[in-house]
């Protein structure tokens, strides 16, 4: 069992490739332009014509770099959010399964759980309801399957206690 496990949906990846795509293009970009101007001379600093070169190859090498791995992650950002279509559908359908397969007297009454303790319950509910999900949706990743059952949960087992 993997509790805790740090499960990143295709969604949450998508952003965080978004937010580092437009930062290594802007930095790239900006970079790249001052580097440039830096070697025309437009901006001028008081070294030596071999130290210019130096810097500014090395520099350029650098925002280029910088600019490849902004358009990496842009890919990769596209890629993650098709993925994470697909996903947001997959968990709609197996929440809304969860919502009419799930009854909380049901489960407590299978696992003969009334005379437990909470933090007992927690955890055989949480198993059964797993491996429910596992055997109707095969082949999910384990902790995307804990993060889904961690949001069901409370809508199964603690919306009855108002």
């Amino acid at each position: 069992m993997a509790w805790g496990s740090a499960y990143i949906n295709n969604e949450e990846k998508a952003e965080e490739n978004r937010t580092s795509a437009y930062t290594f293009l802007i930095v790239g970009g900006v970079g790249f332009i001052a580097d440039v101007l830096f070697f025309l001379g437009v901006i001028d600093f008081k070294v030596s014509l071999t130290n210019k070169y130096m810097i500014s190859g090395v520099m350029g090498v650098l925002f280029l770099l910088f600019i490849v791995m902004g358009i990496i992650s842009m890919k990769n950002f596209k890629t993650f959010k098709r993925k994470a279509r697909k996903e947001n559908n997959l968990t709609t359908e197996i929440k809304k399964w969860c919502m009419e397969n799930f009854r909380r007297d049901e489960i407590d009454g299978l696992l003969e759980i009334s005379e437990q303790i909470e933090e007992i319950k927690y955890f055989r509910r949480f198993d059964h309801m797993k491996n429910a999900i596992n055997n109707q949706f095969m082949n999910l990743d384990e902790g995307y399957l804990d993060r889904l059952v961690e949001e069901v949960y409370p809508e199964v087992f603690e919306e009855e206690k108002e």
